[in-house]
Formats: structure tokens, C-alpha cells, sequence
């Protein structure tokens, strides 16, 4: 029986680097978490441009209120509302609330910076995520990437950048790109029958059942 000593110590040493490394994210996604914890509420202003296949939506100015542990509100101040489902998301205080199971996916070259690529796989057969991956400033402890699958509304992502307000881990810029399938045209929205143009038949289909918001805050009041 002696043959089996390596194969035996290789698969000790595997499960060893396994642990050691499962350890290692919880506690990356801790440290990520106890950062964004230390908000206890704020209220940020901004501006919000959507973009939709065939709607034209103007761009609004914002108004964004957080209050702990992960309650979200977005309001317009324009008279036409159009906020995507599931962009709340952008409180990645959400996203970390939830009981999950974290993986190690390595690290990613995004945007000339290296990122740590962690999934996240909710414990609860009740959770309307089905999976998050975020991708981590290990230096910074801030989410700059996520992309989450729902039961419900698809897959959504988003991209955060950061600035004057990176210590608190709040981005001063979010693309969130969602699904726009089963929208219904708010009122006060139009048709962008421009787009019907021959000349402009080149639109990718995929496209045309996605839509992407930006929200670019200007200031935050926090706490």
C-alpha cells in the first residue's frame, strides 16, 4: 500500500490549499463588507442617463437615498421616472447581505487593474440571486465590476469607478447594464422611430432587449 503515500499527500496538500484559499476570500469579502457597513445612511444627488433601443429618455437629474442595512431609493426630479428593475443593485450592501457561500475565480485584468474575481452563491433556495460575481480593489477594498443572475429579471452588471469618495466605498459612477425585455413604456417617454431608418438597421438584435443606465453622483451627504 505503499504507492498510495503521494497520490494521498497530494490530495492533503489540494484540500489544504482549498481552505487556506476559501478563508482567504471570506475574508477579502469581510473586510469589503465591514468597509461599506460603517455607512449607516446617505443621501446622494446625481444625474441618470438611460439608453433603451427606440425610447428616447431624457437624461434626469436624481436624487439617491440609502438607509441601512439595504434599503435604496431612486427619485426624478425631471417628471419622467424610468428606473430599471433591479437597479437597486447598486447597493452592493444587498448583495452582501445575503447568506452566501463565497468562491475563489482568481484574479482578471479589467481596465489595466487586476482585480480579485469572487462568486458569491446564496445559501437560500429563496433568493431571487441566483449567483453573484464581484471583482474586488484588493488595495482599495472596493467592488469595481459585478455581474448578478436572477431568477426574475435576468442578468445585470455593473461597473463602478471611484473617487474622492473611494474611502467609504461609494463609486462616483455607475453603468448598470440590465435587461429591458419586458419593459413597459413609462408615460411621458417616446419612440425613437429614427431608429426604424434603414440606415440604422445594423443594431446589434441582441441590443435591442438590453438597456444601460448611468448614474454620475455629484455629491454625497453620509450619516
Amino acid at each position: 500500500m505503499k504507492h498510495l503515500k503521494y497520490p494521498t499527500l497530494l490530495v492533503v496538500s489540494l484540500l489544504a490549499v482549498l481552505h487556506a484559499s476559501a478563508q482567504d476570500v471570506n475574508s477579502l469579502i469581510k473586510k469589503v463588507k465591514n468597509k461599506l457597513d460603517n455607512i449607516n445612511k446617505y443621501e446622494a444627488t446625481g444625474t441618470m442617463k438611460t439608453s433603451i433601443a427606440y425610447l428616447k429618455i431624457p437624461i434626469a437629474k436624481v436624487k439617491i437615498q440609502y438607509k441601512k442595512p439595504n434599503e435604496l431609493t431612486i427619485k426624478s426630479n425631471n417628471g419622467v421616472t424610468f428606473v430599471p428593475k433591479g437597479v437597486d443593485a447598486i447597493s452592493l450592501q444587498k448583495i452582501f447581505s445575503n447568506d452566501f457561500t463565497a468562491i475563489d475565480g482568481g484574479t482578471e485584468k479589467v481596465k489595466q487593474k487586476i482585480l480579485r474575481v469572487v462568486r458569491l452563491l446564496p445559501t437560500s433556495q429563496q433568493s431571487n440571486i441566483v449567483l453573484s460575481t464581484v471583482y474586488i480593489n484588493e488595495a482599495d477594498l472596493v467592488v469595481e465590476k459585478s455581474s448578478t443572475t436572477t431568477k426574475d429579471e435576468g442578468t445585470y452588471e455593473m461597473d463602478m469607478q471611484y473617487g474622492k469618495y473611494i474611502q467609504f466605498g461609494l463609486p462616483d459612477r455607475v453603468t448598470f447594464t440590465f435587461n429591458a425585455k419586458d419593459y413597459k413604456i413609462p408615460k411621458g417617454l417616446t419612440l425613437d422611430f429614427d431608429n426604424a431608418d434603414p440606415k440604422n438597421q445594423k443594431i446589434d438584435k441582441k441590443m435591442l432587449n438590453k438597456g444601460k443606465a448611468e448614474i454620475v453622483f455629484q455629491q454625497y451627504a453620509i450619516n
